[in-house]
């Protein structure tokens, strides 16, 4: 407990509902641990759903103040996804947008902190998103209005309106991956990028190994 951890979740899903189910059983799973999840800098700016984000324990993504956290030796939970993984959500498709993300790969191996993967079983199976949605969702307005403003509104339909449905959520933890580079806490690019690609197959790991006993054995991970 005294070293920090950041735990990296995936794959977002259309609203990350985990995130909020989780917030208690997080801390009976990592006793002696504070953990912040790191949320959309947009968030803290609307009402109730400020309260809400705050109230779950829940700290400005940016990269300063994701810094200055783990230096107190708090330790973190990201969706590394983003809003682009959110606005790509596809029903029943298991897929990470992770290529293109080291950020927390670089921020853990800056503050010396382990990274843990985790997957979130089931998440993709909460909302239905017809083609037609997925499409508005990656493409014209609703795409830029993310990509631009962080604003993130996916078109889906739940169980009844905007509810999700009825599907158990299993969320399951890796091992720890202790990140080094040659100068702690100033790695290069190429020491992140060999680490970032290090996290992408222990997640790959952690996905094919649970998937048939939690009831997915005939899906694929994809990485995009």
């Amino acid at each position: 407990p005294s070293k920090p951890v950041i735990i990296a979740i995936h794959p977002h899903g259309v609203a990350s509902d985990y995130r909020v189910a989780m917030d208690g059983m997080l801390y009976e799973a990592l006793p002696g641990r504070q953990v912040f999840t790191l949320a959309a800098s947009v968030l803290f700016s609307l009402p109730l759903v400020r309260e809400l984000v705050l109230w779950t324990r829940c700290i400005d993504a940016s990269k300063k103040i994701a810094a200055r956290a783990l230096k107190r030796g708090l330790s973190l939970a990201v969706i590394p996804g983003g809003e682009a993984e959110q606005m790509r959500t596809q029903t029943g498709v298991e897929e990470v947008y992770l290529a293109k993300r080291f950020g927390f790969v670089k921020l853990a191996m800056q503050h010396g902190a382990a990274l843990v993967p985790t997957y979130a079983y089931g998440t993709v199976d909460l909302y239905d998103i017809t083609p037609e949605m997925h499409a508005a969702n990656t493409r014209g307005f609703l795409w830029t209005l993310s990509k631009k403003f962080g604003v993130a509104m996916p078109r889906y339909s739940g169980s009844f309106g905007f509810l999700p449905k009825r599907c158990q959520n299993d969320l399951v933890f890796g091992k720890p991956i202790e990140l080094k580079c040659a100068t702690p806490g100033e790695p290069t690019d190429a020491e992140v990028q060999a680490a970032h690609a290090e996290y992408a197959v222990a997640l790959k790991k952690l996905f094919d190994e649970n998937r048939t006993a939690l009831g997915y054995g005939d899906r694929e991970l994809f990485v995009a």
